[in-house]
């Protein structure tokens, strides 16, 4: 699949993609009658020390696959990821921070710098993917020390955690606990420790725009946009209505 959508793109079609967690390769066998995905526990996945190994059912993002989810739709779930999910971000704003305001996908949305979208929806979570990102004068760029490259424009952003916050109130079970931020840990820095974890534990999710080849890539890194059409919010709806407009027309930059 992410073979079709790099060629597709490189020469001159245009792909959005409304949706978070982009994390896990997984491949189809038995002539399309099982799906495999070993996710935690890619090590005991059976093509691990083959010829093969690059289709092992484990994190993009991660050896051996080492295809960062960044180079095909511009953003990595491992820097997401959970927002609004038990006390991950529990009390956020639940939208996206705008940034760039003037970007065509916002024409028409009524927004500016700092507003942000999606909140009363509802469309930040549970789910979201993101990137390494600085900030030069009040703009956020992705640092590319993570499979992204610069000609990927961050539109907007908000904040997510691996970690769930533990406010210490008796009888209160927590969700997601520090488990998925263990696992980062552990994939990314080779151990578990208190500063590894502490690296893990940040997260965002963007919606970026990608001039890339002679195509276009817009991702809306999130689970949730669906739930900004079901409560027919208007700017989320706006936005989605350009997108598709500007997409459904496949050679439209391409004159």
């Amino acid at each position: 699949m992410r073979d079709a959508v790099d060629t597709y793109v490189e020469t001159g079609g245009n792909v959005a993609r409304f949706a978070g967690n982009f994390l896990w390769q997984t491949r189809i066998e038995d002539d399309g009658r099982t799906q495999v995905c070993y996710k935690y526990i890619a090590d005991q996945d059976p093509l691990m020390g083959t010829e093969q190994e690059h289709l092992v059912s484990g994190a993009f993002e991660v050896d051996p696959v080492n295809r960062p989810g960044a180079l095909t739709f511009g953003v990595n779930a491992l820097r997401g990821v959970y927002a609004g999910l038990g006390n991950c971000v529990g009390g956020g704003a639940g939208g996206f921070t705008i940034y760039r305001h003037d970007h065509w996908a916002f024409d028409g949305a009524r927004l500016g710098y700092g507003d942000v979208l999606g909140a009363r929806a509802r469309i930040f979570g549970y789910e979201v993917d993101g990137l390494d990102y600085r900030f030069e004068d009040g703009l956020p760029y992705p640092t590319c020390t993570d499979g992204a490259v610069p000609e990927i424009d961050i539109l907007a952003l908000g904040l997510a955690s691996n970690i769930e916050a533990d406010h210490g109130i008796w009888g209160e079970t927590l969700y997601i606990g520090s488990a998925d931020a263990a696992f980062k840990a552990l994939v990314l820095f080779g151990e578990v420790t208190p500063e590894t974890l502490d690296a893990c534990k940040r997260g965002n999710g963007m919606i970026i725009s990608w001039l890339r080849g002679k195509g276009e890539i817009f991702t809306a890194a999130t689970c949730e946009w669906v739930a900004g059409l079901i409560r027919r919010d208007a700017q989320v709806e706006q936005i989605t209505r350009n997108v598709l407009n500007k997409f459904g027309k496949s050679k439209d930059r391409l004159g």
